[in-house]
């Protein structure tokens, strides 16, 4: 009795796996009659495409590729949202994404992006239409294949495959408001650059800043260069040249600086164009200095009948300065020249002269104005803690 049971079941087994056989084979063949669906031989091409393991999309024809795509692959979203694979102007590769097939005037619901890979304009560009009104695309981020020049702007295409703005630089970078760029290190320690600019070359530019305004704007004021440190031993712009042959500069200036604090250096002057020999040589002449904010005035004054003079100084002169010193020097002949009376209602006299000789006089003053007052330049002090056996000259 177990034995027959036993043959049933394997008969069974048998019956079954050859129903399936027939059941595969007439599917194929029902796969490869004619009158299947025209949208499977549409897309996928001719019966054999499957067979020899190539298909075609969007045409009754194969490629000689697995897989060849006529048209545009559309990855459809909610509503009428489209997602868009394909291929636009200058055999550019193109990724749309968030189009709304109706493209309504006023139609203000969502913005549109697109990722064009260049291939004949040899341009790769970021672009977007604006939310609301007519589809119209403005390149945001591009890179010009014959260069490898990034550009970074608002710039509109007119919905062309070309983009009518030339990059002047390996970055350039340009808008119409606000801030071109902006570097922010916010880290609370270690040494850290909003923005960092080198140049090796012996005539280049680590950093060049270029404020185009030719009028004076009424949004406010115009910066080739702005930098900013809020930390308390931080620096808003930092230059350096080490350059140890030829002339370099850390910073050079061409036109007029103003510095609104206190101003150190290790040395300084002036150098003009020799008036002698303009075209050949330079003529340079150093600061005085003092270890207090000292003002220098001078002049010459003409003594009256009883050998005296008052020089009379500016309206500002005692609310700018105090502490003053003089000195007197007589031209032309010795006289025991001596102060009469000192500067008192922005005035001084001079004493002990001759009747019209000219007098040189001098006189210094410390400045006691308020931001003087509030930012003496100490003369000596010592070094913070994380720079002693640093020597800036050495």
């Amino acid at each position: 009795m177990s034995h027959l049971f036993l043959y049933a079941r394997r008969s069974t087994l048998s019956v079954l796996i050859v129903l399936c056989l027939a059941a595969l084979t007439v599917s194929y063949a029902y796969a490869g009659n004619a009158s299947r669906p025209l949208a499977a031989t549409t897309v996928l091409g001719a019966p054999d495409a499957a067979v020899n393991g190539k298909f075609a999309v969007g045409s009754a024809t194969v490629g000689s590729k697995a897989l060849t795509v006529t048209g545009v692959i559309d990855f459809l979203g909610a509503g009428t949202v489209h997602n868009y694979f394909s291929q636009g102007g200058g055999n550019n590769m193109q990724i749309n994404s968030n189009v709304d097939e109706a493209n309504t005037v006023d139609d203000a619901t969502r913005s549109q992006w697109k990722l064009v890979l260049g291939s004949s304009l040899d341009q790769f560009s970021l672009r977007r239409s604006p939310t609301g009104g007519t589809y119209n695309e403005d390149a945001l981020f591009f890179i010009d294949g014959d260069t490898g020049n990034v550009g970074i702007a608002t710039v509109d295409t007119s919905n062309l495959p070309a983009i009518p703005f030339t990059t002047l630089a390996r970055l350039h970078v340009q808008t119409a408001s606000g801030d071109a760029i902006l570097g922010l290190a916010t880290a609370t320690t270690g040494v850290t650059y909003g923005m960092y600019g080198r140049s090796d070359s012996p005539s280049g530019v680590g950093v060049f800043g270029f404020a185009s305004a030719t009028t004076v704007s009424t949004t406010g004021a115009s910066y080739g260069v702005y930098g900013r440190s809020d930390s308390p031993s931080g620096v808003g712009v930092y230059g350096t040249a080490v350059s140890t042959t030829g002339t370099n500069y850390a910073g050079y200036f061409s036109g007029n600086v103003h510095v609104n604090g206190t101003l150190t250096k290790s040395a300084g002057g002036f150098r003009i164009d020799h008036p002698l020999d303009p075209s050949n040589m330079y003529l340079s002449h150093s600061f005085v200095e003092s270890p207090d904010m000292t003002n220098l005035y001078t002049g010459v004054v003409t003594l009256d009948d009883n050998g005296e003079a008052w020089v009379e100084l500016p309206d500002w002169f005692e609310a700018l300065n105090k502490d003053f010193r003089y000195a007197l020097t007589p031209i032309g002949q010795s006289a025991p020249l001596y102060i009469a009376e000192e500067i008192q209602d922005n005035q001084f006299k001079i004493g002990g002269g001759v009747a019209g000789m000219e007098v040189s006089w001098f006189v210094t003053g410390i400045r006691h104005d308020p931001y003087a007052e509030e930012n003496r330049i100490p003369v000596e002090e010592d070094k913070p803690a994380a720079e002693p056996g640093d020597v800036s000259i050495p």
